[in-house]
């Protein structure tokens, strides 16, 4: 219970407290619009800047970028090309960006530097002569012109275009080479159909092929049948050779000829000598008769005449014997005639047999006729088509000029930088800075209530009253400005290539910065804080210190030239950067301008609250 009792007490001092508090809601309803205007800053924070960067991506096609192409053409292989006119049309039809089309290099450059393009694309006069023929990786260049001072992101996406529109032009250039291999088929653009007509009539002919070939029929029927012809005869001649035993019996028979010719030469010999003994002993009969009494006369002449016959038989044996000779060599020439006749059968028998086994059936050669009529169609039709395409292509074919890569790789943008910036910190400086003097305005004049007067200075002037209350918040913001400086040159490094611009516009931007403060809370009072919180929001989003204020919304391009902001980091990107043609004391004007009007307007208002000097306190309690 002892434990329980302190914690008892305390629990009830704080509700004690707590309905201390909410009992002032009930004393005051203006607590409950300053408890709801609170609960609405962060939201109202969140919306402001998020839909400022919602998707700058969308908006793109706002962001001005200049096309300058001065590209004169280049004629290739019989055909004019302009590829700068080409991606320039391309390019503005695609509306990436906001593409306008400009006449000089010159101009675009200065447009990038003033800041009213984002970047700038300057297309040479010897674009197409370099880039078409591809002699080398990056012949063609084109140039992108871009300020990073004037917009870290703007040149962000200056370069990541410079990327894309590379490749983009060499697959258009790779597109059209390639076009050039298939139109140069026939040097008249009329190649590619014709090759196209070819390969039907080709494809149809292999379609057709079976259809085809009837019309070779008509020859190949008639060999077919000659062949048919040829093995009937060759079938007829086999069968009207002799038999074998015939030509063997026919051979021996020659033999017994030529040696019965033989036996009756020597037969006739024999009956010469029998004639020539027979004369000569008619002869001696005729001598040894000649002289016998009363008979030898007629003896003699009967001898006489057997003699003469004898002898007659004798010459015509000489006759005989001479015939037989012949004989007997004729004998022997029909004997080897006959030799060679019976061998030359045998062998004209063989090779009929075996030219009637070669030779293919009838129902083979039948198919053949058929077939080969098919094939002589489709062969026709096949010719016909390749004929077509061989008389669309060229006689020879042209190489391409160039190297392979740089065939594959002609162009390569070219990023000219204007006011460059060392690196991504730099790029943010003059957001950052902006945004910590104001930071230090809000703080300067919440140490001092600038509603509050000392009650022996109420009637000094209404703009004497504002000036004095001014000053003090004011020497405070110059040595926050100083010490900004002083991190920013020896902290961070950052390089400053003119002092005396960047002392001049940071000054002018705290103390402008401080004015506007000042009139919000001397006009609006404690609403006026919840306003700077908001303000500061609107800035950030509309201010183009992130991101290309064309990306943004209509409504933050729209209040964008109104707001100090823009005209501090304009100046601060000129002084820090060169940027906009160090264009930074136009910038310096405006913000001495927009502080001397908050001072004015805040010297108009009328609502002091006057203190004794004992009750005159800081604005927040130290």
């Amino acid at each position: 219970m002892s434990s329980a009792n302190p914690l008892s007490r305390a629990m009830l001092a704080i509700w004690q407290i707590v309905r201390t508090d909410l009992a002032l809601f009930r004393r005051s309803s203006r607590l409950w619009l300053a408890v709801l205007a609170i609960a609405l800053v962060p939201a109202a924070y969140a919306l402001i800047y998020l839909s400022s960067v919602w998707d700058p991506n969308a908006k793109t096609s706002d962001l001005p970028v200049g096309i300058v192409n001065l590209d004169e053409g280049f004629d290739y292989r019989g055909r004019n090309m302009n590829v700068g006119a080409e991606l320039t049309s391309e390019l503005i039809k695609s509306a990436t960006f906001g593409f306008r089309k400009l006449d000089a290099a010159d101009a675009a450059r200065q447009a990038v530097k003033h800041g009213s393009l984002a970047f700038a694309i300057i297309i040479p006069r010897d674009f197409s002569a370099s880039a078409v023929p591809g002699e080398y990786a990056g012949a063609g260049t084109v140039t992108v012109v871009l300020s990073e001072g004037n917009n870290y992101a703007a040149a962000g996406f200056a370069r990541r275009f410079a990327v894309d529109l590379g490749h983009q032009v060499n697959e258009a250039l790779n597109e059209k080479r390639w076009e050039q291999v298939l139109l140069s088929a026939d040097g008249s653009g009329k190649s590619l159909d014709m090759l196209k007509a070819g390969m039907a009539e080709l494809r149809t002919g292999v379609l057709t092929y079976n259809d085809g070939l009837t019309r070779y029929s008509g020859t190949v029927v008639q060999l077919a049948n000659g062949f048919k012809q040829v093995g009937a005869g060759i079938r007829t001649m086999e069968s009207k050779l002799p038999p074998e035993a015939e030509l063997k019996a026919f051979k021996a028979g020659t033999q017994r000829l030529n040696l019965r010719q033989r036996e009756l030469g020597t037969g006739l010999e024999q009956l010469q000598a029998g004639a020539l003994k027979l004369t000569e002993g008619a002869v001696q009969m005729q001598q040894e008769t000649a002289g016998i009494p009363f008979v030898g006369d007629k003896i003699s002449a009967s001898a006489g005449e057997l003699a003469a016959g004898g002898q007659q038989l004798n010459d015509g044996l000489m006759k005989a014997l001479d015939a037989n000779a012949r004989l007997t060599r004729g004998a022997a020439r029909v004997e080897e005639g006959a030799d060679k006749l019976v061998d030359g059968a045998s062998a004209l028998g063989e090779g009929l047999r075996t030219l009637a086994e070669k030779l293919p059936e009838d129902a083979r050669l039948d198919a053949f006729a058929k077939g080969s009529g098919d094939l002589l169609r489709g062969a026709t039709k096949l010719r016909t088509g390749i004929e077509l395409v061989a008389s669309a292509l060229p006689t020879s074919v042209s190489k391409l000029d160039g190297s392979a890569s740089g065939l594959a790789d002609s162009v390569k943008p070219a990023l000219e930088v204007m006011a460059p910036v060392a690196n991504n910190g730099s790029a943010f400086a003059p957001n950052m800075i902006a945004m910590a003097l104001w930071l230090g305005a809000v703080m300067a004049v919440y140490l001092f209530n600038v509603r509050v007067l000392a009650v022996e200075h109420a009637g000094a002037p209404a703009l004497v009253k504002t000036l004095g209350k001014f000053v003090a918040p004011a020497l405070v913001v110059l040595v926050q400005t100083g010490l900004t400086l002083l991190m920013l040159v020896f902290g961070l490094g950052i390089t400053v290539p003119d002092y005396a611009s960047l002392i001049l516009v940071m000054l002018a931007a705290g103390q402008a910065f401080l004015a506007i403060v000042y009139l919000l809370l001397r006009a609006l009072g404690e609403a006026g804080k919840l306003l700077v919180v908001l303000l500061l929001t609107l800035q950030l989003a509309a201010g183009g210190g992130v991101m290309p204020i064309e990306l943004t919304a209509d409504f933050f391009q729209a209040v964008h030239a109104w707001l100090p902001f823009t005209w501090v980091v304009k100046a601060l990107r000129a002084s820090l950067f060169g940027a906009f043609d160090h264009g930074w004391l136009s910038a310096w004007l405006e913000l001495m301008l927009i502080g001397a009007l908050a001072l004015l307007l805040a010297s108009l208002v009328r609502h002091w609250q006057t203190v004794p000097a004992a009750d005159y306190k800081p604005g927040i309690e130290i």
